[in-house]
């Protein structure tokens, strides 16, 4: 390989940069096998003249070919860049001639991307550029206009048109990844603690720093916690549970006691309130209409009876009920339902 020209900059960043000039006079294809032989040029390994690895292996003295010829602060990755500069065309067919290059060549100058499969990604990746050609392609035109650190250089790989240093750059390195997964992270963190202060315990104000913990309950069971947007902690969770239960206790005994005072149900003969313990016991004092418990009223729904009518006061009670009150708890009833309900033969 002999290039049309080398540059060489390195006050600039630019340590050395091969030069191709196209003047449209061979096929896409030659041109395009140039960057090919360009590679295995810099693939090349030579012996070293660096006296510090004189006494070193033999394996060990050797370095690539283009790193001996043009010594310098080397910091990119990969092999010297080549300007592509084209020429002897419009500017339609100079164009399509880049492009075409460029297909041609892409094994040369692509590189090999890696994409990293993890939840907070979404599928991102890098590109490796140490085995690859850097290619940089223009127009006569736009170096005689602009000059050659204006925005006239197309990398290949990469959209639009750039000044030289930007042009050198790989914004899609491993390097550029992990910056971009590093923001990741740090927005995912954020928005964590962000959801954890959500979390905060009703009561107590405690912040979590897991939204799942695993307790054990008071009759010594493992139990998993889940924090949700106000909630309570476990030992929060637990002193309520406790209060509850006792408030509870509290107001079903005082219903009992109230329901204790009262007429007994008239089915049962039990308490008002419901057997004791039951699942239908009433947890409030019954109030004075109620003629039966909630076990016997809902055994009456399911049986289908209707509704509960006390017999009527015969005419013997009537009578005394004009002397004396009557010894009947449930009298006002009767003689409600008796007017209520005045025909024979119904149901009691």
């Amino acid at each position: 390989m002999r290039p049309d020209g080398v540059w060489q900059a390195p006050e600039i960043g630019v340590p050395v940069l091969m030069v191709e000039v196209d003047r449209s006079t061979m096929a896409p294809e030659r041109v395009a096998a140039k960057f090919t032989a360009y590679r295995e040029l810099f693939r090349t390994k030579v012996k070293s003249t660096d006296p510090a690895l004189a006494e070193q292996d033999p394996a060990d003295c050797t370095v690539h070919w283009w790193r001996r010829t043009y010594p310098g602060p080397h910091t990119r990755p990969g092999y010297p860049p080549v300007a592509l500069v084209v020429s002897g065309a419009g500017p339609v067919a100079l164009a399509g001639r880049q492009e075409a290059v460029a297909d041609l060549s892409a094994e040369c100058w692509r590189g090999t991307g890696w994409t990293v499969t993890q939840d907070d990604n979404d599928g991102d990746g890098w590109r490796e550029y140490d085995d690859v050609v850097p290619v940089l392609a223009t127009t006569l035109e736009l170096l005689a206009e602009y000059g050659p650190l204006g925005p006239v250089w197309w990398r290949y790989g990469r959209p639009g048109r750039h000044s030289l240093l930007d042009a050198l750059e790989n914004p899609d390195n491993r390097a550029a990844y992990n910056q971009r997964q590093k923001a990741r992270e740090k927005k995912a963190r954020q928005e964590h603690r962000k959801w954890m202060r959500t979390l905060a315990c009703a009561d107590c104000g405690n912040v979590p720093k897991k939204e799942s913990t695993w307790h054990y309950d008071p009759d010594g069971n493992r139990v998993e916690w889940t924090r949700q947007p106000g909630d309570r902690c476990w030992t929060c969770h637990q002193e309520r549970e406790e209060r509850l239960e006792r408030e509870a206790q509290e107001q079903l005994e005082t219903a009992r006691a109230a329901n204790a005072a009262l007429r007994p149900c008239w089915t049962c003969r039990g308490s008002i309130g419901g057997k004791e313990g039951s699942k239908l016991e009433l947890t409030e004092k019954a109030g004075p209409d109620r003629l039966e418990c909630p076990q016997c009223e809902q055994d009456r729904a399911v049986k289908d009876l209707g509704p509960l009518v006390l017999p009527a006061p015969t005419k013997r009670e009537q009578v005394a009920a004009l002397v004396s009150t009557p010894d009947d708890q449930w009298w006002e009833e009767r003689v409600l339902h008796g007017r209520l309900y005045p025909a024979r033969g119904r149901p009691v």
